[in-house]
């Protein structure tokens, strides 16, 4: 009796198995094929990895469904599935995407509708949100965006004598509206929400801001305005001329 056969709980190595029990060593074309049928195995593999790492136009391969494929229809394509021959549909009324309610109007508007009797009106804001702190981190970063998007028209200072300005003086433009100085008492007694209005949906040549600089920073650049307006000198506005 072999001592693997007397073990009473043999371990069964490759090395132990063929000096106990004598196994010849297997040719050596057994081998390579062996080796080739390994290796032959990675090759599905390889393909799998390559189309799942790379874009094709083509369709995926889906063996289960699970509503994947629909029919459909693509921008602005007609159809005879709607009476108006139309396949793209209008929202449902009253529609409103994930994440812009925006019931807040001093937030996103800076005013509200106010309803008396038959007759409906807006009310601007006179204050900062209080979701909009009171720092200094604040006022720099009004300051940031008000030179980016203000400043070329209203000047750093905000009198209104910015390049643009300047540039259509030079060129005699006799359309040409000239910007509000900022810093006059008219503008100065407007509350938060109706500069804050005036920067989201413009004012005569000034476009409207509210898709480029989002609600954060619009309020930013009102804290700036003020703060701007406190620390200037109040602007005189010259009177035309008379004749007598």
């Amino acid at each position: 009796m072999t001592e693997y056969q007397q073990e009473k709980f043999p371990i069964p190595t490759p090395g132990r198995l063929t000096r106990e029990l004598r196994l010849p060593r297997p040719p050596w074309w057994m081998v390579v094929g062996l080796i080739i049928v390994v290796i032959a195995t990675w090759i599905p593999l390889y393909f799998i990895f390559q189309k799942r790492s790379s874009y094709s136009s083509l369709p995926k391969i889906h063996y289960i469904q699970d509503m994947d494929l629909q029919p459909g229809f693509r921008a602005q394509q007609p159809s005879t599935l709607f009476a108006d021959g139309r396949a793209t549909r209008k929202p449902v009324p009253g529609t409103v995407a994930r994440g812009h309610l925006r019931e807040d109007d001093h937030y996103f508007r800076g005013y509200h509708d106010v309803q008396t009797g038959s007759t409906q009106t807006i009310e601007f804001f006179a204050s900062i949100p209080e979701n909009i702190p009171s720092d200094e981190s604040v006022v720099s970063r009004g300051r940031e965006r008000y030179a980016i998007y203000c400043a070329v028209c209203h000047d750093e200072n905000g009198t209104g004598n910015g390049t643009v300005h300047q540039h259509a003086l030079a060129l005699k433009d006799t359309k040409w509206v000239p910007p509000t100085n900022l810093l006059t008492q008219e503008i100065r007694d407007r509350p938060e929400g109706q500069i804050f209005q005036a920067l989201s949906d413009g004012v005569r040549n000034m476009p409207g801001y509210k898709t480029q600089i989002n609600v954060d920073d619009r309020w930013a650049i009102v804290v700036y305005v003020k703060n701007l307006q406190a620390t200037q000198p109040v602007a005189v506005v010259a009177q035309p001329a008379t004749n007598e």
